[in-house]
């Protein structure tokens, strides 16, 4: 099947009716708190929730250096285009298709690890607070309202309900370093940009809890230091509640002007410029803003074979790690998770790169694992992965800042990526209270861009 051929309908028709003969037997078990299955799939693939991975490895020493807790993993097998009929079923569409357009692309598939921990006050606070969370807009989820520290919808009815559930993801305040590259059809690496993100949700943070704040969830102050001809730049990135009073709200500091700016642009299908157009600005972190063009229908839940715990990607060296035509399959552990399965469509009479989008989000945590993005014509544009950690000294959370797209049209890819920089270690920090409040204001971006 060529690529031009991939029409979404066609994939959606077969992944629908593998996702309801699943749902109607295997699935019938009781759930977690925040909405996952606790018990074991029926070959034990996946193995029961037990809570999440609390304790660190032997050989951690703190300082954001998140050592490989499942380095003495051997993989379980490798999908290769070889054997790809005995596994499609459990890949995505998308992965499927990078089998298809690449020789040599191989997946190595780890045994399973539920490594997501909830603190035991946000899942208190879930289960005290179930039902409360109601959308409302004039578009359906333009607004969440009485939402609360916890899984707004841990048994959502409906696709949008689902991808508000990504908004409120654990993700403790979370400070990195990170590096954003392209590698073109020839395989040049291009280096977007380097910096430190410093991210945080105003639901979890109660010093971020202030009028200021107020109908906000997730924020972002990235600051870059690299190359030179973007060092001092910031930004910061705010999501809503309601975003019927308007998108995502970002603010740019420029160094050469040593002022702040209002972008009122940050939206939609507008190509980022600080990840050089490999990405839409509702493609940050595989997913945000406002969902009001799309019409969002709830799939269901599927096992699928996704990147997750990814220390070992996170350990590596980003030369190691980028290849010519693909990320180096080396270095790229796959899992096989229970996911939910939204799909998107274009309303008629709304504008759209996408006229359809399809969503892969983990049931431990909620976080996005993997993204689709097809044009009007039917076929692939553009497929992206996520490539988790999740902290274990008893905090609980997980660090959605490592992802992936692979652009069908121009034929490149991009990767941001947490690992080591030429050796320098790598600086995953993860803390329970925001450390710097003033960050997360307009006038805070400028005080922490340096050149």
């Amino acid at each position: 099947m060529t690529m031009r051929n991939w029409k979404l309908g066609l994939t959606s028709l077969g992944l629908a009716a593998m996702v309801g003969m699943a749902t109607a037997s295997a699935w019938a078990e009781d759930l977690t708190v925040f909405g996952a299955i606790k018990g074991a799939n029926a070959d034990g693939s996946i193995p029961a929730y037990s809570g999440g991975l609390t304790t660190p490895p032997a050989g951690y020493k703190g300082n954001g250096d998140y050592i490989d807790p499942y380095a003495a993993d051997k993989p379980l097998y490798s999908i290769t285009k070889q054997n790809l009929a005995q596994y499609k079923d459990q890949l995505t569409p998308g992965t499927q298709a990078l089998f298809d357009r690449f020789d040599g692309y191989r997946i190595d598939v780890y045994p399973t690890h539920r490594s997501m921990h909830w603190p035991e006050e946000v899942l208190k606070n879930t289960a005290e607070k179930a039902g409360q969370a109601k959308l409302a807009g004039e578009s359906e989820g333009d607004r969440i309202e009485n939402a609360f520290a916890g899984v707004p919808f841990p048994a959502p009815k409906s696709g949008v309900e689902a991808m508000w559930n990504r908004y409120f993801t654990y993700i403790p305040y979370l400070e990195l370093t990170a590096g954003s590259y392209m590698i073109d059809s020839n395989g040049s690496i291009s280096n977007l940009s380097q910096g430190t993100m410093h991210k945080a949700n105003v639901m979890y943070e109660p010093q971020l809890q202030t009028a200021d704040n107020a109908g906000l969830t997730d924020m972002a102050n990235i600051v870059t230091s690299a190359p030179v001809n973007v060092a001092g730049y910031a930004q910061l990135r705010k999501e809503r509640l309601d975003y019927g009073s308007g998108g995502t709200l970002a603010w740019f500091y420029d160094p050469s002007q040593r002022r702040v700016r209002v972008a009122p642009n940050y939206t939609y299908d507008i190509p980022s410029s600080a990840f050089g157009g490999t990405q839409f600005y509702d493609e940050v972190f595989l997913f945000s803003g406002r969902m009001d063009r799309f019409n969002y229908k709830l799939v269901g839940r599927q096992e699928m074979i996704l990147p997750y715990n990814s220390y070992k990607t996170l350990q590596a060296d980003y030369k190691q790690v980028l290849g010519k035509k693909f990320l180096n399959p080396d270095f790229i552990r796959w899992e096989k998770h229970r996911v939910w399965v939204v799909e998107a469509e274009l309303k008629p009479g709304a504008r759209h790169a996408y006229e359809k989008r399809r969503y892969f989000l983990d049931e431990d945590s909620w976080l996005v694992l993997a993204t689709e993005g097809y044009d009007h014509g039917g076929a692939l544009y553009r497929v992206g992965y996520t490539y988790p950690i999740f902290e274990y000294t008893g905090l609980g959370g997980v660090s959605n800042g490592s992802y992936s797209f692979y652009d069908f049209n121009r034929g490149n890819y991009a990767f941001t990526w947490l690992g080591k920089d030429s050796g320098k270690p790598a600086e995953v920090k993860f803390y329970k209270t925001v450390r710097l409040p003033a960050m997360f204001t307009p006038r805070g971006i400028a005080g922490t861009a340096t050149r």
